[in-house]
């Protein structure tokens, strides 16, 4: 019987050093999750703002009615100026795919907004602007709510089959 004291001992201690590692264990997980997801959240708003920059700076663009070869080069000046292109490359790292789809798409319609703008032949109220535009502006909240799934953000609400 002198056996039965030890092992108890030894018992409470190894459950005792098990819970306090997997406790710590869990609480590691979650701080890298939120880290991660704090990551995700800044590249999110890094690239959103910069889009947004490239498409108000295009718009401008286009609304000075520039000769073809001047609007070629404050077309690409915009683009290569923006950032835009190094900020997808670092989405591509850090998001999942049901977000790149949806920033790949965005990205393309500013890209073909500025091809279209650099023509110089374009006024914001002609028929093919306001269809790049109304593209753009479809890709971009098709963008926004799949980062805020992602980040799990409540909103876009989804509604249901029946409406609201």
């Amino acid at each position: 019987m002198d056996w039965l004291a030890p092992v108890n001992t030894l018992t409470g201690a190894a459950i005792g050093i098990g819970s306090t590692l997997l406790a710590d264990r869990f609480r590691w997980r979650r701080d890298r999750e939120a880290l991660d997801r704090d990551t995700r959240r800044q590249a999110y708003a890094a690239f959103m703002a910069a889009l947004s920059d490239v498409y108000t700076r295009l718009h401008e663009t286009a609304r000075e009615t520039l000769p073809p070869a001047d609007a070629r080069t404050a077309a690409n000046e915009v683009f290569t100026t923006s950032n835009l292109y190094p900020l997808r490359y670092e989405l591509a790292l850090l998001a999942p795919w049901d977000v790149m789809e949806p920033v790949n798409q965005a990205f393309w319609k500013v890209r073909d907004l500025r091809d279209l703008v650099a023509t110089g032949s374009t006024h914001t109220d002609a028929p093919d602007f306001r269809t790049h535009v109304s593209d753009y502006l479809k890709a971009t909240e098709s963008a926004q709510a799949a980062m805020r799934r992602d980040l799990g953000t409540s909103w876009p609400r989804d509604t249901g089959a029946g409406g609201a």
